[in-house]
């Protein structure tokens, strides 16, 4: 299959729920995880696509997480663990929808030619309890992280236009080769794999924020609370 953007999305900041009720589904919050499908091409800039916004500025967004992919080869996945017939694309909340790449053969530090911009996987995502919320599944954030299905961020190396069609291109892949899926098990499993996360440290181009993730995952000081669905 082609390696080739099939959807491109944008979102805006919005409110949802009750800020007095303790329901989880009508409980309040704010995201911008409800994207929407955008057919001409985007400009592409060092923080990420123009008009797409950021709810929470601590664990998204900003230049090492400017723009988020993932791959249509997981809807398969989950449309059967949500129950649902069909996902509509931005359901992972992602910028990008793309064929032919998946965790499992995208790696850390690859650089990528999509349109007239030049990207790099900077790390993978950490999966939050709002994409439970998104789907009112108390479970599905614990699924993602579990699976290692994460997605993955890039950071902007030249900027440009992108748009659903354009190809991507791997114009270059770091040494040593670390797919996303390898990552982010051996970060599920520190103990087991931490000769993957030595070798992950070696990545020079590795988001800051992400090294210091590991590094706290390995002397066990890393907390997932940001994933907690109340």
């Amino acid at each position: 299959m082609q390696n080739r953007v099939i959807s491109l999305q944008i979102g805006k900041v919005k409110s949802y729920g009750d800020k007095k009720s303790s329901e989880f589904l009508e409980k309040y919050w704010e995201s911008a995880s409800f994207k929407e499908v955008v057919n001409d091409k985007v400009w592409a800039g060092k923080l990420g696509f123009k008009g797409d916004e950021v709810a929470d500025r601590v664990h998204h967004g900003g230049a090492e997480k400017a723009i988020f992919a993932n791959s249509y080869q997981n809807y398969e996945k989950w449309t059967e663990f949500l129950k649902v017939k069909h996902l509509s694309f931005g359901a992972l909340a992602e910028n990008l929808t793309v064929s032919g790449l998946h965790e499992s053969n995208v790696c850390l530090g690859d650089i990528h030619k999509i349109g007239s911009a030049l990207l790099q996987v900077s790390q993978p995502r950490k999966p939050c309890y709002k994409i439970s919320k998104k789907h009112n599944n108390k479970k599905f954030t614990d699924e993602i992280y579990t699976s290692g299905l994460t997605g993955w961020y890039y950071r902007v190396l030249e900027e440009g236009f992108i748009q659903a069609g354009n190809d991507i291109q791997i114009v270059f892949s770091e040494e040593p080769k670390i797919s996303i899926l390898e990552a982010n098990m051996a970060f599920a499993h520190p103990d087991e794999q931490r000769d993957t996360l030595d070798k992950i440290l070696t990545i020079s181009s590795i988001a800051p924020s992400y090294k210091t993730s590991i590094l706290k995952r390995i002397d066990k000081t890393f907390s997932l609370d940001y994933m907690k669905v109340d």
